[in-house]
C-alpha cells in the first residue's frame, strides 16, 4: 500500500486552470501546507482508507458495509455508474434502493449523494486527514483486515463515504506525519479532537451525538479528569455545556433514568441539560416531567396559523371610518332591534351596537 502513495509536489500547488487555482492548489491554501511541518498532500484510493471504528457519528447507519451491500460499490455490478448514453454519472435516488427507508437514513443519504456529485463537479476541495498505522500499536484499526499498516482516516468520514459513491480513482488527502501535533489527547481521543474542531464542514452533530462523544471521551481513566475549559476547546461546546454535559456522565449514577432516555431520544436540548445539570434526583424529575408535559401542550396546541392557541377572546381590524360607517349601516339594517345611544364617533357607536348585540343574543338564548 506504501508504493500506491503518490506525493503531489511543490510545483502542483502553482498551477492554474482559467486563471483560478486548481483543486490542489485550492487544498494547499486551505491546509496552509506550504508554512506548516507535520502534514504532507497525497492521494489515495478511497476504498483503501481505513475507517476509524472511533468515528465520534454516534447512531450513524450508512457506512461502507451499507454502501457496499445496497449500493454494489467497488464491484462490476455497482449502481454508481457513468450513463455513455445521456454521458452522466448516475446515483440511485434511495426510493430505488430496496432498503427500509425512514428520514434518518433517507437524510444521510441524500447527504452523501449530494457530496459525491460536488466531488464528481467541483473535485475534493477540503481534503481527508489520514495518518498511518499499523497492527502491532494500533490492532482496533485492523479488526477483521488482513493488513499489516494501513492509512486510518483522521477526518473526513463523511467525504471518503461519498467518494466511494462518486466513483474516483483517488482523492486528495493530507497526512498527518508530525505526532507532537496530536499528542495532548491519545489516539482515539485526538482524532475526536480534530473532527469536532471542523464541524462547519460537516453535518450537525445532534445532542445525543455530543452527548455519546464525550462520554466515549471522558470513559479514559486518562482522560476523566479533563478540566471543563479543556473539554469545551475539544466539543466545540461553551464551558457551561461542557460542565453540564462532563456532570452528567461522570456522575451517571445520580441522575434518573429518564434524563437519558430523553436524551438518546432527542427530546432534551443544550438549555434544558444544563438546567437539570447540578441537581438532586427530584430536582431533575420534575424539571423532566414538566418539560414533557410542555412538549404534549405544544403538539395540541401548535402555534402559528396551522392551528395556534385556543382563543380565550375574538377581535377583528376595521381600516378606516369609511369601513365603520358601511359596516355599521349594514348592521343597523339587519338587527334594527338593537339600540344605541348617540356616541362621539363611528367607532364608538360599532363598540356600543356590538355590545348590545351580544346582550340580546344572549337573552335569546336564554328563551
Amino acid at each position: 500500500m506504501l508504493n500506491q502513495k503518490k506525493r503531489i509536489n511543490t510545483k502542483s500547488l502553482s498551477t492554474k486552470i482559467n486563471n483560478k487555482p486548481n483543486t490542489i492548489t485550492r487544498a494547499g491554501i486551505t491546509a496552509n501546507l506550504v508554512f506548516t511541518r507535520g502534514k504532507q498532500l497525497v492521494e489515495h484510493n478511497p476504498f483503501s482508507l481505513i475507517p476509524d471504528p472511533q468515528n465520534p457519528r454516534p447512531g450513524e447507519i450508512i457506512d461502507d458495509n451499507w454502501l457496499i451491500s445496497n449500493l454494489k460499490l467497488g464491484k462490476s455490478e455497482s449502481l454508481c455508474r457513468f450513463n455513455p448514453e445521456n454521458n452522466i454519472y448516475e446515483i440511485p435516488d434511495i426510493k430505488e434502493l430496496s432498503v427500509n427507508v425512514n428520514e434518518k437514513i433517507e437524510d444521510s443519504y441524500n447527504f452523501l449523494k449530494d457530496l459525491a456529485y460536488s466531488i464528481r463537479n467541483d473535485g475534493l476541495i477540503e481534503p481527508i486527514e489520514i495518518f498511518l498505522a499499523d497492527k502491532n500499536n494500533d490492532p482496533d484499526y485492523f479488526f477483521n483486515r488482513s493488513e499489516e499498516y494501513g492509512y486510518v482516516v483522521l477526518e473526513g468520514h463523511q467525504r471518503r463515504l461519498a467518494s466511494m459513491m462518486a466513483g474516483v480513482a483517488s482523492v486528495t488527502c493530507i497526512e498527518i506525519t508530525d505526532e507532537t501535533l496530536l499528542a495532548k489527547l491519545k489516539v482515539r481521543h485526538r482524532k475526536l479532537r480534530r473532527q469536532l474542531s471542523e464541524n462547519n464542514l460537516r453535518k450537525g452533530l445532534t445532542v445525543f451525538q455530543n452527548f455519546e462523544i464525550v462520554k466515549r471521551l471522558l470513559s479514559d481513566e486518562e482522560t476523566r479528569s479533563i478540566s471543563r475549559k479543556e473539554l469545551s476547546s475539544i466539543i466545540g461546546l461553551n464551558e457551561a455545556i461542557a460542565g453540564a454535559l462532563k456532570e452528567i456522565i461522570v456522575n451517571s449514577e445520580n441522575y434518573p433514568s429518564l434524563l437519558f432516555k430523553m436524551i438518546s431520544d432527542g427530546n432534551l436540548n443544550f438549555q434544558k441539560i444544563r438546567e437539570v445539570a447540578f441537581k438532586n434526583n427530584d430536582e431533575v424529575l420534575n424539571i423532566l416531567k414538566g418539560n414533557k408535559r410542555n412538549k404534549e401542550a405544544a403538539e395540541r396546541k401548535p402555534r402559528g396559523r396551522q392551528g395556534g392557541a385556543i382563543k380565550k377572546s375574538a377581535n377583528f381590524k376595521i381600516k378606516d371610518e369609511k369601513e365603520v360607517h358601511c359596516f355599521l349601516n349594514f348592521l343597523l339594517r339587519k338587527f334594527p332591534e338593537v339600540e344605541i345611544e348617540k356616541e362621539e364617533n363611528e367607532y364608538k357607536k360599532l363598540e356600543s351596537f356590538l355590545i348590545q348585540l351580544k346582550k340580546l343574543a344572549f337573552v335569546n338564548t336564554e328563551v
